[in-house]
């Protein structure tokens, strides 16, 4: 993976163009942001202030969902007092966003296919990866999974793009009746494929689970971490993610630096 660092980082003031509801619970928010839409690439994230006024005085991060010109867009859940306040902003209404941040997806070595796996408002870190992707030619899957129909998402933005996908969904609602890794365990052991790439985001526990099954089919698997953070620069340590440096050293790297996007493989899940 590779890691920019803070060279292109920039904190911009800015209002919200259009904040829709796209699923349930589920929101995508649009901004205009000309530095941060010209230097993001596929991975990487913004921290946003979302209202000082109501004495929430932490920046979230959010996943670059997609770029259109001097707009970016994020894709997010509501989970907590902060995404709620969020949902309910109305276009005008200023926003303050820091960005792009972290490293990025790589697909230097052309995967012979890239086979995405989003969990839930994971699929979200994957998209401009995925546009990337078919940019360059790249044959690329998408499994899509969430709990139920109703929380199904960016199905349709995947295949506007060609990007062939197949659902699962916790309840059996659409799609394949249980998660998104056993259709994954499925493809590898079923399709001969020359060089295939797993990239995957989502809940921690479906991440260990992929990382499991790319193991098992000895799959180069790479994933981006979705760990609570404060500051977002590498200073406060509290998005903290151990990984494997050799054989026998573990090391805690920073999500917000040394990430999210790490090797599944370099990651010490057992220690979670």
């Amino acid at each position: 993976m590779r890691n920019k660092g803070f060279i292109n980082r920039f904190d911009i003031h800015t209002t919200v163009l259009s904040n829709e509801a796209v699923a349930e619970a589920h929101y995508l928010l649009r901004c205009e942001c000309p530095e941060i839409a010209q230097h993001a690439r596929p991975g990487q994230f913004i921290h946003v202030m979302i209202s000082q006024d109501t004495g929430m005085l932490l920046r979230r991060p959010f996943t670059i969902y997609t770029v259109e010109g001097n707009e970016v867009t994020m894709l997010y859940q509501i989970i907590g007092d902060g995404t709620q306040r969020l949902s309910e902003m109305l276009a005008g209404e200023p926003l303050q966003v820091l960005g792009p941040l972290g490293n990025t997806f790589d697909f230097t070595t052309r995967p012979e296919p890239a086979i995405l796996v989003g969990g839930g408002a994971g699929i979200a870190s994957l998209m401009l990866l995925a546009v990337a992707l078919r940019k360059n030619g790249i044959q690329t899957l998408g499994l899509v999974g969430a709990q139920r129909h109703a929380r199904l998402l960016s199905v349709k933005d995947l295949e506007a793009i060609d990007i062939e996908v197949h659902i699962a969904t916790d309840d059996g609602s659409i799609g394949h009746h249980g998660y998104i890794t056993d259709l994954l365990a499925d493809m590898l052991e079923n399709t001969a494929w020359q060089g295939p790439t797993v990239y995957a985001c989502g809940p921690h526990g479906m991440l260990s689970a992929v990382a499991k099954v790319a193991a098992d089919f000895e799959v180069p698997t790479q994933i981006a971490m979705e760990n609570r953070m404060g500051c977002a620069m590498g200073v406060c340590l509290g998005c903290v993610c151990p990984v494997h440096t050799d054989a026998d050293t573990i090391e805690y790297q920073r999500v917000c630096t040394e990430g999210p996007v790490f090797n599944a493989a370099d990651v010490a899940w057992n220690i979670f």
